[in-house]
Order: structure tokens, then C-alpha cells, then sequence
């Protein structure tokens, strides 16, 4: 990836799961050059988050960034507008930033 960069130091983020208990837990973050689509399945096998919901539609994820404290998450898009895949560092995701995942009913 053209911005690939590597750090020396752990990269350590804070990660609210919508619908859990899990709410601002330290996360580390082992490559941040993976895309976002590899992210969240890594978060969802991690948390062993379900991928089926409860009327056996596949549930669909998204990650977002927490602007400010309370505030709105800004949802991190899998591709820019050229179809190539996004990781975080593409969006200036830093350690210690906060990120959201929820998921996203689909109609069956």
C-alpha cells in the first residue's frame, strides 16, 4: 500500500462494540495496513462477535471512528472511490484513537 508505514510501538486502540459490554476496551492492533473489510473480521472472530442474526441473515459490520467524546462515529468506507481497498492508516488512525463497530441489519 502506498502509505504503508511501520511502527515500533505497540498500536493500541480504544474499541466500543455496539451491543456489548464491550465499551471503549484497549484493543492492539497488530497490522494497520490490513484493510478495514480484514479488520472487522478480525474484531469479529477476536470477540466472537455472531456473523448470523437471530432470523439466520448474515449480519454485516462496520467500523467507524469517534470524532469527539459522545459524538458521532465517521464510518470508515471498505474502498475510496477508485475500488481500492481503505486500512486505517489511509483514514490518520493514530494509537490511542477511539473506533465503533456496529453491525447492520439486513432485510431477509
Amino acid at each position: 500500500m502506498e502509505n504503508e508505514q511501520v511502527f515500533d510501538e505497540e498500536f493500541i486502540i480504544h474499541l466500543t462494540i455496539d451491543n456489548t459490554s464491550y465499551e471503549e476496551v484497549e484493543v492492539k492492533v497488530n497490522d494497520p495496513n490490513k484493510t478495514i473489510r480484514d479488520q472487522i473480521n478480525s474484531i469479529v472472530q477476536v470477540f466472537e462477535l455472531p456473523k448470523i442474526d437471530g432470523g439466520g441473515n448474515p449480519v454485516k459490520y462496520l467500523l467507524g471512528q469517534v470524532m469527539e467524546e459522545g459524538g458521532e462515529s465517521e464510518i470508515l468506507e471498505f474502498e475510496d472511490e477508485n475500488g481500492r481497498e481503505q486500512c486505517l492508516m489511509d483514514y490518520g488512525i493514530r494509537p490511542g484513537d477511539h473506533l465503533h463497530l456496529v453491525s447492520v441489519p439486513i432485510a431477509g
